[in-house]
């Protein structure tokens, strides 16, 4: 959808004060699609369905304002704003005790992004909210585009309580071992640099079907992410890899957070197979006296099928599996409470510690999938996703605090609309 600039009258008396250098403007693009899916979930003890936007930030509903001209021969400038409606609390809706609030209807408009940008022969500038090189490298590289009804991240449930926990348990939720380095109170296990951020990104001219970028954000991150695409033999393939640095990470006693993402992907156009590979890894350097888990790996993996069977469009088949490792973070005991020691012994009344026998954690992930397409304008999806915890321990009473966790299985009917 497009608009040419400056043809309406509440425009022209807008920018009559401008020199004509400054207002004449380029058309203006408006895309982006509306995301919406009914989820039913079950932790365990409660059960129930709510309607919600599917899959966080960026791939949830969205509208891009776009716009590019030539201002000089060979040198281009353009903007891009972005907004997103959000609804108000926690992610994705989800009630912190495990249920869902009966009113999720406190939506808002809020800006995702918002830059300008330059290029030219040598390349492009960004300034601005902006999406940086690593946003998005563990979630992008898959062939079949089946993107809507799974990613690497997870979304859906991340902010649930866990049920069948004992006493004792300190981390109570999915999100809590699913903990990002990177962005702290990011709780997503993949793309763990995944936010739009203030800065300066820096797209290296094209070196045939390898690009290359490079950035710098608030506070003190840094990152740079290579791409590339283009045919092995009778098949489509694509590989993306990206380092960031946080130098101001600053959470849950983190002084430096390191992060290292890919993604791989391979589809054969005839027979419609495809399949894609996730993989992170994070480090950080915990402040002295701090217990957490600042070494943490994690992978992903969907295989599937993408073929017309039917008029209607392309159905896409796919299977996914995942392992999300000690991302436990830093769970603490409230100052005053008891302690439990390394040995199981307990004592009363001190000081708030970090990770009281926790030394590992896994979350699991299985899920099915099937989505229909309708033209290149509408996606009926289905999704089913379970949710699997294990936890490691250093003494009895930790054992037995996780011990007996609980599956959580989701279950989304979803449509994605694009304009």
């Amino acid at each position: 959808m497009k608009f040419k600039t400056l043809k309406g009258a509440a425009l022209v008396a807008a920018t009559s004060m401008l020199p004509l250098s400054q207002a004449a403007m380029a058309e203006v693009t408006i895309s982006g699609w509306v995301n919406e899916g009914v989820t039913f979930y079950d932790t365990g003890s409660q059960s129930d369905a709510v309607q919600l936007s599917d899959n966080g930030t960026t791939l949830g509903t969205r509208m891009t304002f776009a716009g590019e001209t030539e201002v000089a021969t060979g040198i281009t400038a353009g903007f891009e704003i972005i907004l997103e409606p959000s609804t108000t609390g926690v992610a994705l809706g989800w009630g912190s005790t495990g249920g869902v609030g009966d009113n999720v209807n406190g939506h808002s408009i809020g800006v995702l992004g918002n830059s300008v940008h330059v290029g030219g022969g040598w390349g492009k500038l960004t300034v601005g909210l902006q999406s940086m090189p690593t946003d998005n490298i563990a979630v992008l590289e898959d062939p079949s585009l089946t993107l809507w009804s799974s990613i690497s991240p997870i979304f859906k449930g991340n902010s649930v309580t866990i049920d069948g926990l004992g006493a004792g348990a300190t981390n109570t939720n999915w999100g809590q071992f699913l903990k990002c380095l990177t962005v702290d109170g990011l709780f997503i296990g993949i793309d763990c640099n995944g936010i739009y951020r203030s800065g300066v990104r820096y797209d290296l001219p094209a070196f045939g079907p390898v690009t290359i970028a490079v950035g710098w954000a608030n506070d003190d991150v840094y990152d740079v992410a290579a791409k590339w695409k283009g045919d092995l033999g009778s098949m489509k393939a694509s590989i993306a890899l990206g380092y960031a640095i946080n130098q101001g990470a600053g959470g849950a006693g983190f002084k430096e957070a390191e992060n290292f993402q890919l993604q791989a992907g391979l589809m054969h156009p005839d027979t419609g197979l495809f399949g894609s590979i996730a993989y992170q890894h994070e480090e950080a350097d915990a402040a002295v006296g701090t217990i957490a888990g600042d070494d943490t790996d994690a992978w992903w993996l969907k295989v599937g099928i993408k073929k017309q069977w039917f008029s209607l469009g392309d159905t896409a088949l796919a299977f996914q599996y995942g392992q999300y490792n000690d991302q436990f973070g830093t769970a603490t005991v409230a100052a005053g409470a008891a302690v439990v020691n390394s040995n199981g012994t307990v004592t009363p009344g001190t000081a708030a510690i970090a990770n009281p026998g926790i030394t590992g954690s896994e979350v699991e992930r299985i899920g099915l999938e099937v989505n229909q397409y309708f033209g290149s304008s509408l996606i009926i999806y289905g999704a089913w996703e379970q949710l699997d915890l294990d936890v490691d321990c250093s003494n009895t009473l930790c054992a037995a605090a996780y011990a007996g966790s609980d599956e959580l299985d989701t279950f989304t009917l979803g449509a994605v609309y694009f304009f």
